[in-house]
């Protein structure tokens, strides 16, 4: 019988709900990282005086950055432990965000967000994996889906604050929220422990001296073509969405503007 989510909360172990609060507060402050620079982009665009490709290249690299942190993360956290791995990537994406404040110069902001998109990426495929390690097959997508909600009240933080700072501050400003997730480091290491099933399959492959190898997820033809499509649908939407978000604050004003010349000459 399918457990409803009142039920799956009242189950969980003490680690099992920081599990999931962690995870869902990495998400939040993933996604406000990402929205401060939907929000920033105008401004440094005007600032900077640089053109919209020059601007586009500055949420591509960071893309590029979660790409990196994705693949070089997944790994060290399989050597290491999820939760090591999960604090570092966030102190990497904090500091590097935080770090936006003293950018006033195009390689630099590069340079941050490339920074920034490691962690942001590590941090994510290493939250999902705690979560998959720490509940039943038949529970986690639904609360991977929980989890991800976090990253909504993220968006929504990150637009009252760049309501508020930006035009009192300036966009630089802005950014110095992103000290905020070092904050929910001292927790996590503090209350968040590995899994079972991680304890026991990192001790049996260091018994057994098993290496860990990308080429494992190409074992065989079938496995190969499922790695390949779920890295494509994951393409698909990291590039939409955080594509999207980037772009979507300059795009609301350039229709504004639209409508108000239709008005002032139609």
């Amino acid at each position: 019988m399918q457990r409803t989510s009142t039920q799956i909360g009242r189950a969980m172990t003490k680690n099992q709900k920081w599990v999931m609060a962690s995870t869902a507060a990495g998400f939040s402050l993933e996604n406000m990282d990402i929205m401060f620079l939907s929000f920033a982009l105008a401004p440094i665009i005007a600032e900077l005086h640089i053109s919209s490709a020059a601007a586009g290249w500055i949420g591509s690299i960071t893309n590029l950055g979660m790409l990196a942190g994705g693949a070089i993360f997944g790994l060290v956290g399989d050597r290491i432990g999820r939760v090591k791995t999960f604090t570092y990537t966030i102190f990497i994406f904090a500091f590097a965000t935080a770090a936006m404040f003293f950018a006033h110069s195009l390689p630099v902001i590069y340079t941050l967000r490339f920074l920034a998109g490691i962690g942001a990426g590590g941090e994510s495929g290493v939250g999902i994996a705690l979560i998959a390690e720490n509940f039943e097959a038949g529970v986690i997508g639904r609360l991977t889906s929980v989890a991800a909600i976090g990253g909504q009240i993220g968006a929504i933080f990150a637009a009252v604050m760049a309501a508020y700072i930006i035009p009192a501050f300036g966009w630089n400003a802005l950014f110095l929220l992103g000290v905020i997730p070092v904050i929910l480091t001292f927790f996590i290491r503090r209350h968040v422990h590995e899994s079972q099933e991680f304890i026991s399959a990192h001790a049996r492959a260091a018994k057994t001296h098993e290496k860990i190898a990308v080429s494992r997820l190409f074992a065989t033809p079938a496995l190969a073509l499922q790695t390949l499509g779920l890295m494509v649908m994951t393409i698909v939407q990291i590039a939409g969405y955080f594509g999207l978000m980037n772009w979507l604050h300059r795009l609301f004003n350039s229709s504004r503007a639209c409508r108000s010349l239709a008005r002032r000459f139609g």
